[in-house]
């Protein structure tokens, strides 16, 4: 399949990514260097310890980051979607891949070498600071997912799992639905909980009016009720 190349000034997708600050002269060297790939259903962008070879900026589809497991069962860290960016994270003591990527829809993505991307950073102040401010929002998600998986409740996981897949999908309630592309394993991985537990709580909320979904289709989101259930804090009046 023949994929366009797409320049990075013009590009959509530019205004939920680290190049959206980016001058003019940055964007034209990025555009000049990367190069249009695709991902299928299934297929890894990468895998954990993989060694670092370039960046990858994601156009349109969704992955799933994930990490190795007790028993071999992973751990979805996040759900990955337009704008994301991988291989950032790279220096001479960071040279291989943290997590493993999986596309779980068809993926359109652009890649640039290291070697260039790291010398047009080198040349860029405001794409330096957009990798900073990208890394330490990935450290604040991973210091969140630790507290969900130590401390809440299954019914509170799912319902942030919930959230999550709201936001990746950009779910509005005008917009009435949205199809995923996880299965309820994927989301039970998500959650850190088993695809039992899935079902059995996406049944509760189901009848707590919710969520209205069939399949892998949500046709409607509370997503205020959610987030009390998620963060119980936020409940006024309601002590932790």
């Amino acid at each position: 399949m023949a994929i366009p190349r797409c320049d990075c000034i013009t590009c959509k997708v530019r205004s939920c990514s680290i190049l959206n600050a980016c001058d003019t002269e940055t964007l034209t060297a990025i555009s000049t260097y990367k190069h249009p790939r695709s991902l299928q259903k299934g297929e890894r962008l990468f895998s954990e310890g993989d060694p670092i070879l370039g960046v990858c900026f994601i156009k349109k589809g969704f992955l799933k980051v994930e990490l190795n497991g007790k028993q071999g069962r992973p751990l979805i860290l996040r759900i990955a979607g337009m704008g994301t960016v991988f291989g950032h994270r790279t220096n001479s003591s960071h040279s291989c891949h943290s997590c493993s990527v999986t596309a779980v829809s068809e993926v359109l993505y652009c890649f640039i070498p290291n070697n260039l991307f790291t010398e047009i950073a080198g040349k860029s102040h405001s794409l330096k600071q957009q990798i900073i401010n990208q890394v330490l929002d990935e450290l604040e998600l991973v210091e969140k997912k630790a507290i969900v998986l130590a401390h809440k409740s299954v019914r509170e996981k799912v319902a942030e799992a919930l959230l999550s897949l709201a936001a990746a999908y950009r779910y509005e309630v005008k917009k009435q639905s949205f199809r995923i592309s996880f299965c309820r394993q994927d989301i039970a991985d998500l959650a850190g909980t088993t695809k039992e537990q899935i079902s059995k709580i996406l049944k509760d909320f189901e009848n707590e009016e919710l969520i209205r979904y069939s399949a892998k289709k949500f046709s409607f989101l509370n997503t205020a009720k959610l987030r009390e259930i998620s963060d119980p804090s936020l409940v006024p009046g309601k002590k932790t």
